[in-house]
């Protein structure tokens, strides 16, 4: 798809700001969301940047496997396992989340992460199908929400966004900086400030590289929470945990548990 944004190269922009203190903020999250690694194969939908899977080798999971569509975020990973886990039992290769016959060669894993991602494939509920295959006792999604006429906006701006100039690029961007930030910041400077300095504390990611992911980041579908959480449910899944955006802008995070695995209750 030519209007595709190119996720990897602001992946790879993003290495230039990443350091312990992110790794360590992005490792505390994921032990949040998913609990205990230790001893657990752990499996990356989407990989990104390969922060999260390096939160994984980080929380002693015993295998972790991380794929990606974009060559560049692949290379991003690449880049992260050098620097940081260079000994890790740590796979990174390129895949599709929409191809079933490479999901099903991976076979299973106790953990199946995916933040963020499914949104992005052009086929949002098969790729949300498919990560069912994976997935042996846990599955962590997270989702953009619907947001009915903001929403549609969004899609028509992302688009605008990919086919557009380096000026109406860079213009959509100081137009998400000011939707997300301005705000905020006109009416609690101080609390804003501080938190634009300490976001790197939510997942260990940076505001201005999350602004630009947002303002390019195409193709985009959402889904309401309990679309998701009836999905799922449909196909075996129990919720263990969520987080949504109270309807606003944003990710609604779900964990779920396989309800029966080997004939017994997956319990968290």
């Amino acid at each position: 798809m030519s209007s595709r944004f190119s996720f990897g190269k602001n992946w790879s922009n993003y290495l230039s700001v990443l350091n312990e203190e992110r790794i360590q903020a992005s490792t505390e999250d994921l032990r949040k969301v998913v609990g205990d690694l230790r001893g657990k194969t752990f499996l990356d939908i989407g990989s990104g940047s390969g922060i999260h899977s390096l939160a994984a080798v980080r929380m002693d999971a015993a295998r972790v496997y991380s794929f990606d569509y974009d060559q560049d975020s692949v290379n991003c990973a690449h880049e992260l396992k050098r620097r940081f886990a260079p000994d890790a039992n740590w796979t990174i290769e390129k895949g599709s989340a929409l191809e079933e016959s490479y999901i099903r060669s991976l076979g299973q894993f106790d953990v199946v992460y995916s933040w963020g991602v499914l949104h992005h494939t052009g086929d949002m509920w098969r790729a949300l199908e498919l990560a069912v295959l994976p997935a042996r006792e846990k599955l962590m999604i997270a989702i953009y929400n619907d947001q009915g006429r903001a929403s549609r906006f969004w899609l028509w701006a992302k688009r605008r966004y990919n086919k557009g100039s380096f000026i109406t690029k860079r213009i959509l961007e100081l137009f998400t900086l000011g939707v997300g930030w301005v705000p905020a910041l006109l009416l609690a400077p101080l609390h804003t400030a501080r938190k634009w300095r300490d976001y790197s504390r939510q997942r260990g990611m940076s505001p201005w590289y999350d602004v630009v992911d947002w303002a390019g980041g195409y193709p985009f579908e959402v889904a309401k929470p309990e679309q998701v959480f009836q999905f799922y449910r449909d196909r075996g899944f129990v919720l263990d945990y969520m987080t949504t955006c109270a309807g606003g802008l944003g990710c609604n995070q779900f964990v779920f548990n396989r309800k029966i695995t080997d004939g017994n209750v997956t319990r968290s």
